[in-house]
């Protein structure tokens, strides 16, 4: 059985969104008085949209007015290379001269070509550096799959960021691509040494850079949809008939289900239950109640022992079976439960 969702093909932006994408361009249209240097430099930004083709040769993107273009680190200028650092295929990103004088350090939006992530689950679950335990919000189709991993963000003494990252699995490889902002803390700078970077710009260069992700397309003119949630229980690789969510069981526990060929290891993936403390309560396996070697969802069963004195908030854990133990292919989805005394 496989109750993927399909691709949609999508109409024109909701008429909030072609306001901020209007208001994007005249907000910032007036700083970009922007040139780029001799052939070596980054590419100014287009008069007009520009197509571009990404490493591999399956997807194309679409360059918009206001925002410039490098493909190496050595073509950044000013913040930007805080933002898309040196690994990256395009860096899309607001030119200093849109933001000097303010708070904002760097606006980017950095796509790479993920070649360490070649199966459907990796590309769309593995997770973005420095996380763990995030579950994706997941659109599956057939032949894209996007994940979003969204409000990401992290903090330091003097600055923070926000940030996406969003994955396209195009059914040969992976695309990764991460919007951010990176910004000092306006209390940490003396009064009118600059001014802040307000939220409705912050908001008008969010439209820049969802404008690229939604021309993202497959040269076939397959058209690609992101999750519009940042987070999901991952129902979209493994769902459980039972036990079901918030349940209150006892032992042995029945673990009945449903996941995706790719979740399983020789036709097995491991379960285990886990106090809020984080201590492993019982640990098993499930098994395939049928071929395991396919794309599609595989019916599973198994059962696990365990001992509750007292009634006992714990999480049942379906992980993904990982014989390569690289961190990037791990993946897990969660259900609350409530264990009894027998």
């Amino acid at each position: 059985m496989d109750a993927r969702e399909r691709n949609t093909q999508p109409g024109r932006a909701p008429a909030r969104r072609r306001t901020v994408m209007a208001a994007a361009l005249l907000l910032l249209g007036g700083a970009l008085s922007f040139a780029a240097g001799g052939g070596e430099g980054p590419e100014a930004p287009a008069a007009a949209e520009v197509t571009h083709t990404l490493a591999g040769g399956e997807v194309m993107l679409a360059h918009p007015e206001g925002l410039a273009l490098a493909v190496n680190a050595d073509q950044l200028l000013g913040g930007a290379a805080i933002g898309c650092g040196e690994a990256f295929d395009h860096c899309f990103y607001l030119p200093e001269a849109a933001h000097a004088g303010s708070n904002l350090t760097a606006a980017t939006l950095r796509v790479s070509v993920r070649d360490d992530l070649r199966a459907e689950v990796s590309c769309l679950l593995a997770q973005p550096s420095g996380y763990s335990d995030l579950r994706p919000g997941v659109r599956r189709g057939e032949p894209v799959s996007t994940a979003r991993f969204g409000d990401l963000s992290e903090g330091a003494a003097g600055s923070y960021s926000r940030s996406d990252v969003l994955r396209l699995w195009s059914g040969e490889a992976c695309y990764e691509f991460e919007p951010r902002m990176v910004l000092t803390r306006i209390e940490n700078h003396e009064p009118g040494a600059v001014r802040e970077f307000t939220e409705d710009e912050q908001a008008a260069v969010t439209a820049l850079f969802e404008r690229v992700l939604d021309s993202v397309t497959l040269v076939n003119g397959t058209r690609v949809s992101w999750p519009t949630a940042p987070r999901s229980t991952l129902e979209a690789f493994v769902r459980l008939a039972t036990p079901r969510s918030g349940a209150s069981v006892t032992s042995p526990l029945a673990v009945r289900g449903e996941a995706v060929g790719p979740w399983f290891f020789e036709g097995s993936f491991p379960v285990e239950l886990q106090a809020a403390s984080g201590e492993v309560l019982a640990t098993g396996f499930v098994i395939a109640e049928g071929h395991w070697m396919t794309s599609g969802f595989v019916t599973f069963s198994g059962e696990l022992e365990f001992e509750a004195e007292e009634p006992t908030e714990a999480v049942l854990v379906l992980k993904r079976d990982n014989p390569s133990d690289l961190p990037e292919n791990d993946a897990s989805a969660q259900v609350p439960l409530l264990l009894l005394p027998e």
